[in-house]
């Protein structure tokens, strides 16, 4: 467990620095809440179509990987459940409800979790293709599409907007995600089951675009979530905070865990979704959260706190749950 506990520790560092640089600067009238709505902008509307694009037309999908990747979608969408009914008992507001459910459902997966991987297993390996394959289908694409709608549905009742159903989807369907999903699908389809001419070409020119955008991501989101940090109260901080720990990092994980050893899946398949189930919660989430009108502030918060929280319970579910 010393390489995902060391690589962890290392993408938790940088990601600490880079938001204590950008608070800094802050309160060096650098940066100001003005600066926000652009980098959350950048992320949205730029980095994350560019990043469903490039997933969908670059990973590999194998028959045997159908299973591990319907075991995290069901412990996913259990997850989301489990953290609906908590936000319903307790009577929280809208805002902090959609923060909360998605923060609960969705972790650093490319943020982290490929990083972890491919230092465990090497960057040619099966278990890292497996890795892109649950990260793909198993976390990002539902939150590219169930967690923006969450997010969005939340925002809208916490604003006092009438819901229209076939407005708010007409909206969601015209985003430059979904339509990035979409494009993504069919260029997938058409390279992989008509095996057009220069596809080769396409996916090398392509995989090294993905890959710049995908490190330009990490620093887009980091400085955005450096810039939502703000105070905030400790009895406001905890609760949400414990709840999001609970479901995210001991919940989802044992789910997996539990649907990988009831289906019998081989210990590694078992390994890299644990992993990728267990990390810190999506700092993408925050963002999200703060884009589409919920509590962007205290979504920040609690994404920093599960980092520095994964470095202890990480290790320990796979040390005691592989």
């Amino acid at each position: 467990m010393i390489p995902v506990a060391y690589t962890l520790a290392g993408y938790t560092v940088m990601f600490l620095l880079i938001v204590a640089v950008v608070q800094l600067l802050k309160r060096r009238g650098v940066f100001d809440d003005t600066h926000q709505p652009v980098f959350d902008r950048l992320v949205t509307e730029f980095a994350l179509p560019a990043i469903v694009f490039g997933l969908l037309t670059t990973t590999t999908f194998r028959a045997e990987w159908i299973l591990p990747v319907l075991i995290v979608n069901v412990a996913v969408l259990a997850a989301i459940f489990v953290a609906w009914g908590a936000c319903r008992v307790l009577a929280l507001s809208p805002a902090v409800t959609g923060s909360l459910i998605i923060l609960s459902g969705f972790g650093s997966t490319y943020t982290v979790g490929i990083p972890v991987i491919t230092e465990v297993f090497g960057p040619v390996s099966d278990e890292l293709a497996l890795g892109h394959v649950i990260g793909t289908f198993g976390f990002a694409l539902p939150f590219f599409t169930l967690g923006i709608l969450v997010a969005g549905y939340y925002g809208q009742k916490e604003r006092g907007d009438t819901i229209s159903l076939p407005v708010f989807l007409k909206s969601y369907f015209l985003s430059p995600v979904f339509l990035a999903f979409w494009a993504g699908l069919v260029v997938s389809i058409l390279l992989t089951a008509f095996n057009l001419p220069g596809a080769d070409i396409y996916d090398d020119v392509f995989t090294d675009f993905f890959i710049v955008i995908q490190h330009a991501i990490h620093l887009l989101v980091w400085i955005a979530i450096g810039l939502l940090l703000r105070p905030v109260k400790l009895r406001t901080l905890m609760p949400s905070l414990a709840l999001v720990a609970v479901i995210h990092m001991f919940i989802l994980p044992a789910l997996v865990f539990a649907g990988g050893y009831a289906a019998g899946l081989p210990v590694m398949d078992r390994y890299v979704s644990v992993v990728l189930a267990a990390l810190p919660s999506g700092a993408i989430a925050a963002v999200i959260a703060d884009r589409y009108g919920c509590d962007g502030t205290l979504a920040a918060a609690i994404v920093v706190c599960t980092y520095v929280i994964s470095l202890v319970t990480l290790p320990l579910i796979l040390v005691f749950g592989i």
